[in-house]
């Protein structure tokens, strides 16, 4: 097939506008139908499959409520994640269904993983999350220092009933959290970040509003205070922004399973103190919306978790700005340029009915 030089580059956000059975004007509805409607059945049979676990385990309270973002509490850990990694086929699904094409589309401009992206600006995605986290437990062990943990949150007295998990229960919770917080990531970055900006990439051409609304995505089911809502929209400025910059969603995935990860092994080791307070704020953030983790548990100090949110909230931008930046000296391109599929490429092959 020869290219046509006559079309123009396509930014990620516009991946769905590459052929025009991809395009229709009802093409992302059902795209985001078929996503979110999967997503719901698939957590309603991860919610069965506990319960009935939990009912035939001997001496376990079944009630779905016990579980409240406990971060040294193996089922807390594993139920949130579980349900964070539902948005992952349920976005394949959104994709290859709904949008009826193929699944690379939705991944980036072109149309696979870039492994070439990967090994130069992987490490720096990660570095990001790091960062973030740290910056967070720190700002949250100052803030407790400050107030002597007296600031009328539960987290003053968590640290005298010595909160923290066993040795065991941190070991469990650590596994658990590395095999499922990358899964959960790339199922958020995809559904929330991919899907939702390409909907709205089909009808328009600028990004702006597109990012704005794979931003906003992040308040849905969330605890509504300060220390959770600021870092969940920088985290998901930041996200988009990087997905968009780079031409797709390598970079963010990397940031958000490493923000996961990162702030619910800090805040499980440090609970009771002020550094896992900072980073609970940041593990609320990240969480999948609606699950338990998406709220700051009762043992947060007030102060902590609000200096934790802020500071990783800054941190975010201040690291975007500065990838946006390597980004594009990597790529050549200027500034407020995105990295886009070459003008003329042929689309990817269509799917086949």
């Amino acid at each position: 097939m020869t290219p046509d030089h006559s079309l123009p580059a396509t930014p990620f956000h516009r991946m769905a506008t590459l052929r025009p059975a991809w395009a229709g004007w009802l093409r992302p509805l059902l795209t985001l139908a078929a996503a979110f409607i999967a997503y719901v059945v698939l957590i309603s049979v991860v919610l069965v499959l506990t319960i009935l676990v939990l009912a035939l385990a001997p001496g376990v309270n079944v009630a779905l409520g016990v579980t409240s973002g406990d971060p040294t509490s193996a089922l807390d850990v594993a139920l949130a994640l579980a349900i964070g990694v539902m948005w992952l086929p349920a976005g394949i699904i959104g994709v290859r269904f709904g949008g009826w094409r193929p699944l690379g589309t939705a991944c980036s401009v072109a149309a696979r993983p870039r492994r070439d992206l990967l090994r130069s600006l992987g490490p720096w995605g990660i570095a990001m999350g790091v960062v973030v986290v740290a910056a967070a437990g720190i700002a949250g062990a100052v803030a407790t220092a400050i107030t002597g943990g007296n600031d009328g949150g539960a987290g003053a007295t968590a640290g005298a009933a010595g909160a923290t998990g066993s040795v065991p229960q941190l070991l469990l919770v650590t596994l658990i959290v590395l095999v499922l917080a990358p899964l959960q990531a790339a199922g958020l970055e995809l559904t929330l970040r991919g899907i939702v900006m390409q909907a709205l990439g089909t009808w328009l051409r600028g990004p702006l509003l597109p990012l704005l609304a794979a931003s906003a995505v992040m308040l849905i089911g969330r605890e509504l205070s300060a220390a959770v809502l600021l870092p969940a929209l920088a985290l998901g400025l930041a996200s988009a922004t990087l997905a968009w910059k780079s031409g797709g969603l390598e970079l963010s995935i990397l940031l958000v399973a490493t923000v996961t990860a990162a702030s619910q092994l800090v805040s499980a080791v440090g609970a009771g103190t002020g550094v896992g307070a900072g980073a609970a704020a940041v593990n609320a953030a990240a969480a999948a919306p609606g699950s338990s983790s998406a709220a700051l548990a009762t043992t947060a100090s007030d102060s902590a978790a609000l200096a934790g949110g802020i500071t990783a909230a800054a941190a975010l931008l201040l690291l975007t700005a500065v990838s946006v930046a390597r980004i594009s000296a990597r790529e050549g391109v200027r500034l407020l340029e995105p990295v886009s599929r070459p003008a003329g490429e042929p689309a990817p092959a269509p799917v086949p009915y």
